[in-house]
């Protein structure tokens, strides 16, 4: 193996619990990360950075700066100057054109280096000169988070739909009637049945044009109905798949018109969930239609990706998932269908760019997984056992599909690679809720308005989260002094800065103290505790590497035994099974094997450690510092350290001769 790596390829995974990615590699589950751990270096404790959530903690990795120098400080972007401070006024934060400090691969791009960066969230779109990106604009390919309020998000071309005969939320319901007009049904069994679903396009991109499908239910023998058919029309030459219960249909692929007139191809797959005997029940799941066209930079590379199975399924299905349209066993296949298509496009991607210097990728399976089924694995918030066994079951599979994957993408980075494989946060299960106005309105300090002004919370997992984060309530500026914004900030309503401002300017540091004494003091009335484990001031803000006009004036967090998964707990919040530190892992020339570091490192120590390694040019914006401990070459560390003294005596010398006053010449008394 070479000293130094030809190549580097950071690999990401969103939220990976790591004492319970340590249990699976101990059970002999995870092959591929294991050989990673054991071959290379292991940071045992991996400080992320605060707030403990997506869009933040990704740019650190990949510029190596501090959340307040990089200025991606939430997962929703503050307000703009001259607006309310109000949560109706922040968007989610994934405009690459937001981040204020250079990536990685942007300064490698400036010296010439192939980069190639796939799904990395606040990617888009790129500012690199010749460098490849897909996606970056939301969490899952093809997804589109920029500009929008709340959770909300867009896909090209679609996201997931559901055909039923029941109730569901969201779902395309319709009933079986006679079959006529079909052609070519050279088999139709007993009594065929159709059904006309006017497809609903949810979260599309685009305007589609109006489109209704056919399922056609069929018995193979007997009075039972056992497969069905799906087609765009009622022709059977053009059918797009028939399956019987539990089956997924093979990879489709389908053009689709919008109302403009123009078309797109689009790809998906489907599962048939439930069909009765009678037909009166029926379910069909659909991945997202999908296409990846215009997320691209270099959409010519679509001839060269070879993906025959993956499907990028948004959420995984868990919102499908948490409104009963789909089981745990389909919301266990569709974040393996995620996995797989993440492994042959990012295969694919290197295959198709042979002479690329740097890869960077994330995947977020984990993510949704806890925050879908952290209550139901963790005893702290389900007692049964027998319950708790069926989804650490489904939390096992997941984590395989992801170690299958890393394997996949190790295997084709090939010999003489750094890899990395890295993690933004962790997760515990949910506590009780904490909204701060619960704080600030008994203080005095804040009065809420309308709830929700400005955002559809809607029911279900989303509602739940922002709920959970304190999102919902929208404070009424024209009575507050103090204005709760996004996961983990309060502003102070400032006259001459805010619209609405009340706060004179002299009574600014007043008000904040007055803000932090409130969060502290504040008991949760069904615990009797203390919601709040930290409340700062902007100013001394600084030391958790939060600083700038976009960080609120005062900032908060919770105990790891309240809220909901990560966010606004602390990165060494530990509770129960749950933990939030991150994963950290190194491989490759240049890096010891079999090392644990001990030692607390940070998520902005990556790309200076990185660079070094390849030798690429560091970022101008870095703020981290190389992670000696994980170098195989400890007499690098020493030549540093040689060079920098150098370097001072060298700068002291000269600043000798520049203070030197003119009697320094004479021998005086």
């Amino acid at each position: 193996m070479a000293s130094k790596p030809k190549r580097i390829a950071i690999i990401g995974l969103d939220c990976p619990v790591v004492p319970l990615l340590e249990k699976h590699l101990a059970d002999g589950y995870l092959p591929n990360i294991k050989r990673l751990v054991e071959g290379g270096a292991f940071a045992e404790n991996c400080l992320v950075p605060y707030p403990t959530i997506t869009p933040p903690n990704w740019i650190t990795i990949a510029t190596g700066a501090l959340i307040g120098t990089h200025g991606i400080t939430d997962f929703w972007r503050q307000h703009r100057p001259g607006q309310s401070p109000i949560n109706a006024n922040t968007i989610q934060n994934f405009d690459s054109a937001d981040v204020q400090a250079e990536t990685i691969w942007e300064a490698a791009d400036k010296a010439g280096k192939k980069c190639i960066v796939f799904n990395y969230p606040v990617s888009w779109p790129s500012r690199m000169t010749s460098g490849v990106v897909v996606g970056g604009a939301g969490l899952t390919p093809g997804e589109v988070r920029t500009g929008l309020p709340g959770l909300q998000a867009k896909f090209n071309f679609c996201a997931n739909q559901v055909i039923t005969t029941g109730i569901y939320p969201g779902a395309i319901r319709s009933e079986f009637a006679s079959a006529e007009g079909w052609l070519n049904l050279t088999e139709p069994g007993e009594e065929p049945l159709e059904l006309a679903a006017k497809l609903n396009f949810p979260e599309a991109a685009g305007e589609p044009e109006p489109t209704t499908w056919y399922v056609l239910a069929r018995q193979s023998g007997g009075d039972t109905y056992d497969s069905i058919t799906l087609s765009p029309n009622k022709n059977l030459r053009d059918a797009f798949f028939t399956l019987h219960v539990g089956e997924w249909s093979p990879k489709v692929w389908t053009t689709m018109n919008l109302a403009d007139g123009s078309a797109r191809e689009v790809f998906f797959r489907a599962k048939l969930v439930e069909l009765s005997a009678d037909a009166e029940d029926f379910r069909l799941f659909l991945t997202a239609l999908v296409d990846m066209a215009p997320l691209m930079t270099h959409p010519d590379l679509l001839a060269k990706i070879d993906s025959p199975e993956g499907i990028p399924v948004p959420s995984m299905g868990l919102v499908e998932y948490s409104y009963g349209t789909i089981d745990l066993e389909t919301y266990v296949e569709c974040a393996d269908l995620y996995g797989t298509f993440c492994a042959e496009w990012a295969t694919s991607l290197l295959q198709a760019v042979p002479d690329w210097d740097l890869f960077c990728m994330h995947s977020h399976p984990p993510d949704f997984l806890y925050h879908m089924l952290m209550n139901d694995i963790d005893p702290a918030t389900d007692p049964d056992d027998a319950r708790r066994e069926r989804f650490w079951d489904a939390h096992r599979r997941i984590y395989e599909s992801q170690d299958r994957m890393v394997g996949r993408i190790v295997e084709a980075a090939g010999r003489d690679t750094l890899i990395v494989l890295v993690s933004d946060h962790g997760a515990t299960a949910d506590g009780p809720s904490f909204d701060p106005f619960d704080a600030l309105v008994p203080a005095g300090l804040a009065a809420v308005g309308r709830e929700s002004e400005g955002h559809e919370v809607g029911e279900g997992w989303y509602g739940d989260i922002l709920k959970t984060l304190g999102l919902t309530g929208q404070a009424d500026a024209s009575r507050s002094k103090a204005i709760p914004q996004r996961v983990c900030y309060v502003y102070v309503n400032l006259k001459g800065r805010d619209p609405e401002g009340i706060v004179e300017r002299a009574d600014y540091e007043q008000v904040q103290q007055q803000i932090v004494d409130a969060l502290l003091t504040y008991v949760h009335p069904k615990t009797g505790t203390r919601p709040a484990a930290l409340a700062l001031t902007k100013q001394d803000a600084r030391l958790l590497g939060l600083y700038g006009d976009r960080v609120g004036d005062v900032v908060y967090a919770v105990y790891p035994w309240f809220g909901s998964q990560h966010g606004n707990i602390l990165p060494t919040g530990e509770w129960s099974l749950g933990s939030l530190r991150g994963l950290l892992v190194f491989n490759g020339p240049g890096v010891k094997k079999g090392t644990r570091i001990a030692r607390t490192v940070g998520l902005q120590d990556v790309v200076p450690t990185v660079c070094h390694l390849a030798d690429l040019p560091v970022p101008e914006t870095v703020d981290g510092a190389i992670i000696w401990q994980a170098l195989k070459d400890t007499q690098a560390k020493d030549k540093e350290i040689a060079k920098l003294q150098g370097g001072l005596e060298r700068m002291q010398a000269a600043l000798a001769r520049k203070t030197r006053q003119p009697w320094d010449k004479h021998d005086c008394a």
